[in-house]
């Protein structure tokens, strides 16, 4: 029996063009986002850090200066020397991802290993509001560095112990000499009194110094120090939750489907009235769109914030900014539904996602490959989520966010105008 389903398809070869169309979503899906999440974990030295050294260093080490330096030489990992408050203020903007500060002390308290062991504490800076996959990245790379600055504090003790031990040796054999010219000068037959005298001193000295050789040989100890240094992690920006740092990049991505889907269920370019002026033409179909993409908006903030339980730093910020963020998506993508038919619909869907894995909402875009780097800072999802990261999490300024999702809305918004002036003699539907 011959299938009347083919025989359809064939009598209607343009749905073979649609059926082709959402033939290669699940390819363009798998392909985009598996690109931006390829290898994060091999691209850690494209991750901007900075180590703070502010170690005085002493006599005999100078631990921080050389820490400093095999980080910023060293190839795993992206460190850059410099400041603290520019390294904070970098942090901050999220030009940064991880501050590893050297303490005034670090080369003092490692120097005294052998005799008083003292743990050096090493803080380094992250900011979970930014990206809390960074965040955690950043732990991870910290776990395995403390290993190695371990390693170089037992070493550099060492070092510095030999090198005493070598000094005290060499001050032994002095005492032992002039305690050999004491002897001779009272064999010469000198007072006893100065003889007394000077024989007293030597003693000192020799328990002095075999205090300095017992001290030494303690350096046994730092075998059983298993972490003489500790890295501990401080976020500038703490989140609550993953759900929280993730926010930005789910409400983005929602917003741009619901988008997508109202323009391939609900045809713009069908008219219901017979306007004379295209202007009122437009303004009663984009008037009743955009009264459903912000009354869309508005549920999907309500069912974050009083049912999953988002706590953002500015709710009214950030709920503004969500019906702002909508009306961007949606002028761009019903401009291209538009001009383009269900064709510039299914071109949105593609456009979607690649933002997906060009965004940088999953790994921080430095982790990605150089095409996705390279478009990251023009994506319309990158702007939106940059706003409500602040507005979620790390709190400033959204005004010159704002006005870039502010050009999208009237940019796209006149090129659906533009559609209806061309279209204006089109006859409407009754």
């Amino acid at each position: 029996m011959k299938s009347q389903e083919w025989r359809y398809l064939k009598q209607h070869p343009a749905l073979w063009r649609i059926l082709l169309g959402i033939l290669v979503i699940p390819l363009f899906y798998a392909a985009l986002f598996l690109a931006s999440v390829w290898n994060p974990y091999g691209e850690m030295h494209r991750l901007p850090m900075a180590v703070v050294n502010q170690d005085r260093g002493t006599q005999t080490l100078h631990w921080g200066q050389t820490v400093s330096r095999e980080l910023v030489d060293g190839k795993s990992l992206q460190f850059h020397q410099m400041a603290a408050t520019k390294a904070q203020r970098e942090l901050k903007a999220g030009q940064l991802f991880l501050v590893l500060k050297i303490p005034a002390t670090a080369s003092k308290t490692l120097r005294h290993l052998a005799t008083t062991p003292r743990q050096l504490q090493l803080t380094y800076d992250t900011n979970a509001g930014q990206s809390t996959v960074a965040a955690k990245m950043g732990a991870t790379a910290m776990q395995k560095l403390q290993t190695k600055l371990n390693q170089s504090a037992i070493q550099a003790e060492l070092q510095a112990s030999q090198k005493a031990a070598v000094s005290a040796g060499q001050q032994l054999k002095v005492t032992a000499s002039q305690l050999a010219q004491v002897s001779q000068a009272s064999l010469l037959g000198l007072p006893a009194t100065q003889v007394a005298a000077a024989t007293q001193k030597i003693a000192t000295g020799l328990a002095k110094h075999s205090q300095q050789l017992s001290a030494t040989r303690r350096a046994d100890q730092l075998k059983q120090l298993a972490m003489p240094v500790k890295l501990t992690q401080h976020d500038v920006v703490a989140v609550a939750n993953n759900g929280t740092g993730m926010a930005p990049y789910f409400m983005a991505i929602s917003l741009f489907v619901g988008c997508i889907t109202l323009n391939i269920i609900y045809d713009a370019r069908k008219r219901h009235g017979n306007y004379r002026n295209f202007v009122y033409a437009w303004l009663d179909k984009m008037g009743l769109l955009w009264g459903f993409v912000v009354l869309a908006a508005s549920c999907m903030w309500l069912g974050v914030r009083y049912i999953i339980g988002l706590r953002p730093l500015e709710p009214g910020k950030t709920y503004l900014l969500s019906l702002l963020i909508v009306l961007a998506f949606f002028s761009l993508v019903t401009c291209f539904r538009l001009w383009f038919g269900l064709t510039g619909a299914w071109l949105m869907l593609l456009f979607m996602l690649f933002q997906i894995g060009a965004s940088g909402g999953t790994y921080p875009i430095e982790l990605t490959n150089p095409f996705y780097r390279a478009v990251h800072p023009y994506l319309p999802m990158t702007v939106a989520m940059a706003g409500l990261r602040h507005t979620i999490s790390l709190g400033g300024s959204i005004a010159g966010i704002s006005w870039i999702l502010v050009g999208i809305v009237v940019g796209f918004s006149l090129g659906t105008l533009a559609y209806f002036y061309w279209h204006r003699a089109d006859v409407p539907e009754l």
